[in-house]
């Protein structure tokens, strides 16, 4: 899961900061399955909604669906959970100042991610906070620009254990890889992991069944919400540290290297496009925040984009630029619970 420090001039906003900090300290929700009925089903890879190249088009939403029944109340038992969290929207004219448009897309979910497909779909994916899923995440897929969704099950096969942190790109060859963190046992509620994280990734050619790639793409201690992008030539991938964002790099997608730290407050980030050779990350800070870059390493700062609203926390933001130029964020709501 997600919190991050919230300013403010009231008691509440102290409350949250200390929530924050003090409960959700490497911004992320693990899911750990820890029984059968959650172990992931065997994905059954086609390519029906791909090109004749084997690149991915749009996803067919007939195809959708959930695999097992919602959780009726919290099966974790974590005030500060997924279960508590929601999936919504912001928009924006011009990429850099948002506005919540008041659009819940999903709830009881975390931690999404969004990509737009060649075709004009808007698809993200998020950690299943209600447990309907097997893989533990879920999807939705809208083609209208976000303003309905139709949600389902993401299938996994390949995978075990406990993975979270979705995180969706489109690779060199057309194929959609999702990246994800994998967590080495069960984690305990309230608390940051405090040894050694790996992420993995799995491709699909529809959008919905996914397989594991073998290997690792990259394990550093107490990482967090893998944020990847190419630039230039070169793969960056972002990740959490608390409040501490780090980066690594790699020449292929798939072996990543540590470089170093990219920023000291602020994380939990989206990277994208916005033009020519400049990009913009969005991180979690005072609500939403982003920087610019044209290199991946160095960074200037532009302020907040979206502020969190009374008792809530913000984060997880996942903008996508629309056909017309503007722009549609998914990001996460927590709502607190006392």
């Amino acid at each position: 899961m997600a919190g991050k420090n919230q300013s403010g001039f009231h008691l509440v906003a102290i409350v949250l900061v200390i929530l924050v900090l003090g409960v959700a300290g490497l911004a992320a929700w693990r899911v750990f399955k820890s029984n059968p009925k959650n172990q992931p089903s065997a994905a059954n890879q086609t390519a029906s909604t791909a090109g004749t190249s084997g690149k991915i088009n749009q996803i067919d939403t007939a195809k959708l669906a959930f695999d097992q029944q919602a959780a009726a109340s919290d099966p974790i038992g974590d005030k500060n959970g997924p279960f508590y969290h929601d999936v919504y929207t912001a928009s924006s004219s011009d990429g850099l100042k948002f506005s919540s448009t008041g659009n819940k897309i999903a709830e009881h979910a975390s931690v999404p991610d969004a990509i737009r497909l060649p075709s004009g779909q808007l698809v993200f994916y998020a950690v299943d906070g209600a447990q309907h899923s097997k893989s533990g995440v879920l999807m939705g897929v809208s083609s209208d620009n976000g303003k309905t969704w139709e949600l389902g099950s993401m299938q996994l096969g390949g995978a075990s254990g406990g993975i979270a942190d979705p995180q969706i790109t489109i690779t060199d060859n057309g194929q959609l890889r999702l990246y994800y963190l994998v967590f080495p046992g069960p984690p305990t509620p309230g608390q940051p992991p405090a040894s050694v994280n790996t992420v993995d990734s799995s491709t699909s050619a529809d959008g919905i069944n996914f397989t594991k790639e073998s290997g690792d793409r990259f394990e550093y201690a107490q990482i967090t919400d893998p944020d990847v992008i190419k630039i230039g030539s070169t793969w960056f991938m972002y990740a959490a540290q608390g409040q501490k964002q780090i980066y690594a790099t790699s020449s292929d997608g798939l072996s990543f290297s540590y470089k170093g730290v990219a920023r000291q407050q602020g994380s939990v980030s989206k990277t994208v496009a916005i033009s020519g050779d400049k990009f913009r990350q969005f991180y979690c800070d005072k609500g939403i925040s982003s920087s610019t870059t044209s290199d991946g390493i160095s960074w200037s700062d532009e302020g907040v984009n979206l502020a969190a609203p009374a008792d809530k926390i913000i984060c997880d933001p996942s903008p996508l630029q629309l056909d017309d130029g503007s722009w549609l964020m998914i990001y996460k709501v927590a709502n607190p619970q006392r």
